[in-house]
């Protein structure tokens, strides 16, 4: 009998590391276009959009976000460093998270995988995360298979949680990434 396939694995090291350094500890600071809360967790924004606010991430939680803009931009968006350059033995990617908002608000989970060339592919996932003052579980998967842009070797990939271009409060209490 052949030992059964491997239910999920650490997709990135660092990013644990990451996430559990925000998750253990106390730390605050401004937003501004990029900021690097931890290794492998990064908060990037468009210019125009002129973001500014506070976070935080109190023990026990990843990060409480408050965004202000005082411009129009297209995007903002949550990156998370992946190490899963091979996807040949991958069926499904995913994540599942914990969180709460004041108002609702949809934010669009997204894979983006680099190519040779320099650009990048987009693999929105099906389901969107709806921020609700009450806390809310959210879990969702691509099937890689029958996922066609994306490519099965990729120089690097993120997972990337797009934010409203308008002005946000959520706090995302947890975080986990998994393939199988």
């Amino acid at each position: 009998m052949s030992p059964a396939p491997s239910l999920s694995r650490d997709l990135a090291p660092d990013l644990s590391l990451g996430l559990a350094a925000l998750r253990d500890g106390i730390t605050a600071g401004d937003i501004a276009e990029r900021v690097d809360f931890a290794p492998g967790v990064s908060l990037i924004a468009d210019a125009p959009l002129g973001v500014g606010g506070t976070w935080r991430s109190p023990a026990g939680r990843l990060l409480e976000l408050d965004i202000s803009m005082t411009g129009r931009g297209s995007w903002i968006a949550l990156h998370l460093a992946l190490e899963l350059p091979d996807l040949a033995d991958t069926a499904f990617i995913g994540f599942g998270c914990t969180g709460v908002g004041p108002a609702q608000q949809i934010i669009r989970p997204c894979l983006r995988s680099g190519l040779g060339d320099g650009g990048f592919v987009d693999c929105f996932l099906d389901r969107h995360i709806l921020t609700r003052p009450d806390a809310v579980a959210h879990v969702d998967a691509l099937h890689v298979p029958t996922c066609r842009p994306l490519p099965e070797i990729a120089p690097w990939r993120e997972l990337l949680l797009f934010l409203p271009p308008e002005p946000l409060r959520w706090h995302l209490h947890d975080l986990r990434i998994f393939a199988a």
